[in-house]
Protein backbone atom coordinates (compact mmCIF):
# COMPACT_ATOMS: atom_id res chain seq x y z
CA UNK A 1 0.00 0.00 0.00
CA UNK A 2 1.33 3.36 -1.05
CA UNK A 3 1.02 6.21 1.38
CA UNK A 4 0.47 9.63 -1.06
CA UNK A 5 1.48 12.61 0.55
CA UNK A 6 -0.30 15.91 -1.06
CA UNK A 7 -0.61 19.53 -0.03
CA UNK A 8 -3.68 21.27 -1.49
CA UNK A 9 -1.64 24.26 -1.90
CA UNK A 10 0.77 22.94 -4.46
CA UNK A 11 -2.47 22.62 -6.86
CA UNK A 12 -3.05 24.40 -10.29
CA UNK A 13 -6.36 22.92 -9.87
CA UNK A 14 -7.72 20.91 -7.14
CA UNK A 15 -10.12 18.83 -8.85
CA UNK A 16 -8.13 16.08 -8.42
CA UNK A 17 -8.60 16.15 -5.03
CA UNK A 18 -12.19 15.25 -5.70
CA UNK A 19 -10.70 11.89 -7.76
CA UNK A 20 -8.36 11.06 -4.72
CA UNK A 21 -11.10 10.71 -2.45
CA UNK A 22 -12.17 7.58 -2.02
CA UNK A 23 -8.50 6.90 -1.55
CA UNK A 24 -8.49 9.76 1.78
CA UNK A 25 -6.74 8.54 5.08
CA UNK A 26 -5.85 12.04 6.96
CA UNK A 27 -5.31 15.62 6.27
CA UNK A 28 -3.03 17.57 8.90
CA UNK A 29 -3.16 21.53 8.58
CA UNK A 30 0.08 23.00 9.31
CA UNK A 31 1.55 26.69 10.11
CA UNK A 32 4.62 27.68 7.62
CA UNK A 33 4.77 31.30 8.12
CA UNK A 34 8.11 31.83 6.75
CA UNK A 35 6.38 30.34 3.27
CA UNK A 36 4.85 32.30 0.67
CA UNK A 37 1.82 29.80 1.57
CA UNK A 38 1.46 30.14 4.92
CA UNK A 39 -1.36 27.89 5.81
CA UNK A 40 -0.66 23.90 4.16
CA UNK A 41 -3.54 21.04 3.88
CA UNK A 42 -1.22 18.28 3.85
CA UNK A 43 -3.61 15.40 2.60
CA UNK A 44 -2.86 11.52 2.75
CA UNK A 45 -4.19 8.50 0.44
CA UNK A 46 -3.55 5.13 0.81
CA UNK A 47 -3.59 3.22 -2.46
CA UNK A 48 -2.28 0.44 -4.54
CA UNK A 49 0.21 1.14 -6.99
CA UNK A 50 -2.29 0.25 -9.73
CA UNK A 51 -4.47 2.86 -7.94
CA UNK A 52 -1.41 5.51 -7.67
CA UNK A 53 -0.16 5.25 -11.12
CA UNK A 54 -3.80 6.58 -12.34
CA UNK A 55 -3.43 9.61 -10.93
CA UNK A 56 0.67 10.04 -11.70
CA UNK A 57 -0.09 12.16 -14.84
CA UNK A 58 -2.78 14.08 -13.81
CA UNK A 59 -0.60 15.33 -10.43
CA UNK A 60 2.52 15.90 -12.75
CA UNK A 61 0.21 18.47 -14.72
CA UNK A 62 -1.46 20.05 -12.00
CA UNK A 63 1.53 20.76 -9.39
CA UNK A 64 3.19 24.41 -9.19
CA UNK A 65 6.62 24.16 -9.95
CA UNK A 66 8.15 24.75 -7.12
CA UNK A 67 6.53 21.77 -4.99
CA UNK A 68 6.99 18.49 -5.12
CA UNK A 69 4.30 15.51 -4.52
CA UNK A 70 5.54 11.93 -3.17
CA UNK A 71 4.31 8.66 -2.75
CA UNK A 72 6.05 5.41 -0.96
CA UNK A 73 6.09 2.47 -0.09
CA UNK A 74 8.95 0.04 1.70
CA UNK A 75 10.36 -0.56 -1.68
CA UNK A 76 9.28 2.39 -4.08
CA UNK A 77 10.02 6.01 -3.62
CA UNK A 78 7.62 8.17 -6.39
CA UNK A 79 8.85 11.64 -6.49
CA UNK A 80 6.18 13.84 -8.67
CA UNK A 81 7.36 17.20 -10.21
CA UNK A 82 5.63 19.29 -12.92
CA UNK A 83 5.95 17.60 -15.71
CA UNK A 84 7.57 14.48 -15.12
CA UNK A 85 7.16 11.53 -12.12
CA UNK A 86 10.28 9.37 -10.98
CA UNK A 87 10.38 6.23 -9.35
CA UNK A 88 13.27 6.28 -7.39
CA UNK A 89 14.59 4.13 -4.11
CA UNK A 90 13.49 5.02 -0.90
CA UNK A 91 16.89 5.08 0.47
CA UNK A 92 18.69 8.35 -1.15
CA UNK A 93 21.47 6.70 -3.83
CA UNK A 94 22.44 7.38 -7.39
CA UNK A 95 18.92 7.19 -8.77
CA UNK A 96 17.49 10.23 -6.85
CA UNK A 97 20.18 12.09 -8.86
CA UNK A 98 18.22 12.59 -12.39
CA UNK A 99 15.56 13.57 -10.06
CA UNK A 100 17.60 15.73 -8.53
CA UNK A 101 19.05 17.51 -11.05
CA UNK A 102 15.32 17.98 -13.02
CA UNK A 103 13.24 19.19 -10.19
CA UNK A 104 15.73 22.10 -9.22
CA UNK A 105 16.87 22.99 -13.60
CA UNK A 106 12.91 22.28 -14.67
CA UNK A 107 10.75 22.37 -11.54
CA UNK A 108 13.10 25.33 -9.97
CA UNK A 109 12.17 23.40 -6.49
CA UNK A 110 15.05 23.83 -3.90
CA UNK A 111 17.51 21.40 -4.44
CA UNK A 112 17.70 21.19 0.02
CA UNK A 113 13.89 19.90 -0.46
CA UNK A 114 14.58 17.30 -2.99
CA UNK A 115 17.66 15.53 -1.19
CA UNK A 116 15.62 15.45 1.94
CA UNK A 117 12.65 13.77 0.62
CA UNK A 118 10.71 12.45 4.06
CA UNK A 119 9.57 8.90 3.95
CA UNK A 120 6.28 10.04 6.08
CA UNK A 121 3.56 12.11 5.34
Amino acid sequence: MFRLGVIEESLKNKNILDELQPYFYSQRIENVPEDTVPLWHTNEYRLDEKQLMTFMDSLKDNILDTWYIHAFDEKKLYVILQGKYFCISPKKDKTWDEMIEYGVRVGKVKKYFLENIPLHV
